[in-house]
């Protein structure tokens, strides 16, 4: 957002993701006002889908004016550029939905979010009610993106379950909760374990996940279908073009 400054991270807290995969932003400053209009779209299409459904993907398509405002914004975009650099992209074909954690909902499997670091992915979820132990917060494996990249990959995308692969059996039961308070964010690498919590409060929580990368520099052709720019540029710097000054 035009003349907004970007609050970025401090090096301990930039550190902490780093070595350890995830941080907690208890309250990042995001406006309550969008927070309320985009958690009522989450649950407006919500009630739209079969029973027993919980995520909504294609957010952003949905209403893009309203998540552009979300995916974009400053206290956002601040952490981000602190751990990706100053050219960020939101991506369209990972994440990039809402999720509706109801009452009685069962923990999912331990997994990560891409198979291998491809491209670097770092999920964000935004919390539009408190996320707790009971109300089905998000787990995590901390330091388990330092794990070994193995595969199969999960069908239709994604990538790995951890149980699927007797390697990683030691790390199955390290996982941890991270509660995270109404308005606050959570980001964490997308090779790192994770699932969601059980739900077994009597109400629902309501979220939206989010996808970002760095803008990639050796991408000569970036497919504006799949991201979005959303800080900085796409620049790109391979060193292929004709007729390049030689270095001396």
């Amino acid at each position: 957002m035009p003349g907004i400054a970007l609050s970025t991270l401090t090096e301990q807290q930039a550190c902490h993701f780093r070595d350890l995969g995830y941080l907690r932003l208890p309250d990042p400053g995001l406006p309550r006002d969008l927070l309320v209009e985009v958690a009522r779209t989450v649950r407006a299409r919500a009630a739209l889908l079969p029973v027993g459904q919980a995520k909504i993907y294609r957010l952003y398509q949905h209403d893009r004016t309203l998540m552009h405002r979300l995916i974009a914004h400053p206290a956002i975009l601040g952490p981000l550029t602190s751990l990706l650099g100053p050219n960020v992209v939101y991506v369209l074909n990972r994440h990039n939905q809402g999720s509706l954690n109801a009452s009685g909902a069962h923990q999912v499997r331990l997994h990560r979010d891409i198979l291998q670091p491809t491209r670097s992915l770092l999920t964000a979820i935004v919390y539009f009610e408190d996320a707790t132990v009971e109300t089905g917060c998000t787990w995590i494996v901390p330091g388990s993106h330092r794990a070994p990249y193995v595969g199969v990959p999960q069908p239709d995308g994604g990538g790995t379950w951890m149980d699927e692969h007797p390697e990683l059996a030691d790390l199955a039961d390290q996982s941890v909760p991270v509660p995270v308070p109404a308005g606050g964010v959570l980001l964490f690498d997308g090779t790192l374990f994770h699932t969601v919590g059980a739900n077994t409060g009597s109400t629902t929580r309501a979220s939206a996940v989010l996808g970002y990368r760095s803008a990639d520099e050796l991408d000569a052709r970036p497919d504006p279908d799949r991201q979005i720019v959303v800080a900085g540029a796409q620049l790109y710097r391979g060193n292929d073009r004709p007729n390049r000054p030689k270095s001396r």
